[in-house]
């Protein structure tokens, strides 16, 4: 992060200690904003001495980010009292500017995944009706970025609960699953249900082959420790925003309170911590809480989406909620 300071009545001493002092914090703001490209964030600080009366300190600070500038100011009679409440207030408008950039883009995804299907239809059931196989994959293959994500975090599960050992299935063969199920299907899908939404019903139903054909491994198998992959590539809208796609519990525990013992975790240990609550909950129970905090489907859409009624749904939700933040509290990542 680019760092410019700005002095006004300070003596040489304040503004080193100033400067000496600020590394400390700033590794806490580099920690919350890891995704943004170094080249993308500029911080501004400017530190006033008023002694006219009464000692004063007082500073206020710019980060620039994209698409957003963030404005902070602290005063205190104490320096360092003042750039720790500088940096508190950093720290917060951080926070709600990535939540809300995590917002833009998964509602700007969503509806990007809903159009692109919507278009495609009417062609995939041409090539049904026309028998073009080769056709129908070429189509509908590319729009399904979306469901390999979802793929990839199950798999991850399943990794975790030693049903497969690391790297065992590829996500991108399940994927060519749910397209192959697809085409033998398409004619006789819902004709009321969304193509996005029965899609999802397809790899659900490959998931539980998969984790029917590997659920007998030994429990006396070795199996190496998993490595969560804390990197992908973004898309467009993520680099406008400066906003990388992670699934972690800074979403998935909406207005939580983070200690300092999660804020100095990376993003890998945050995934860890992620899968640990995760692989407890039953697989519909867990996706419906996923799609829910992280993907913005709505309860009633993920109803649809697992033909399950509004009431259950709502309910696995809540005890998925309950459970993740029992999880937290006890091992003291939030407050």
């Amino acid at each position: 992060m680019q760092l410019q300071w700005i002095f006004e009545g300070c003596a040489k001493t304040t503004k080193d200690k100033c400067r000496n002092y600020w590394d400390k914090k700033q590794a806490r703001l580099e920690r919350i904003l890891s995704s943004i490209p170094l080249g993308s964030k500029k911080l501004r600080i400017a530190v006033f001495n008023h002694s006219d009366k009464v000692k004063q300190f007082e500073a206020r600070s710019v980060l620039n980010l994209p698409g957003r500038s963030l404005a902070v100011q602290f005063s205190h009679a104490d320096l360092f009292a003042v750039l720790d409440g500088l940096s508190d207030k950093l720290v917060a408008a951080a926070k709600k500017f990535k939540e809300r950039s995590s917002r833009i883009v998964h509602e700007s995804r969503k509806q990007q995944i809903s159009e692109d299907l919507f278009a495609a239809e009417s062609l995939l059931a041409w090539d049904v009706k026309a028998d073009r196989k080769k056709s129908f994959f070429a189509i509908l293959r590319p729009l399904l970025d979306y469901i390999e994500r979802k793929a990839r975090s199950e798999l991850k599960i399943f990794e975790l609960e030693n049903i497969l050992s690391p790297g065992q299935v590829d996500p991108g063969d399940l994927v060519d699953e749910v397209v192959l199920l697809a085409w033998e299907r398409f004619s006789d899908r819902p004709k009321d249900l969304p193509l996005e939404f029965w899609l999802f019903r397809l790899l659900q139903e490959v998931l539980e082959k998969v984790e029917w054909e590997h659920q007998f491994v030994s429990l006396d198998q070795s199996m190496p420790l998993v490595e969560i992959d804390s990197t992908s590539t973004p898309d467009w809208f993520e680099e406008v925003l400066g906003y990388q796609e992670e699934l972690t519990l800074a979403e998935l525990i909406p207005d939580s309170a983070d200690t300092e013992d999660w804020e100095q975790l990376d993003e890998l240990g945050r995934n860890l911590h992620v899968y640990s609550v995760l692989q407890k909950l039953p697989s519909y129970q867990r996706q419906a809480y996923i799609l829910h905090t992280s993907d913005e489907y709505s309860v009633e859409e993920i109803s649809r989406i697992q033909d399950r009624p509004v009431p259950e749904v709502e309910t696995d939700i809540s005890k998925s909620r309950t459970a993740m933040n029992k999880y937290m509290k006890r091992t003291g990542m939030i407050n």
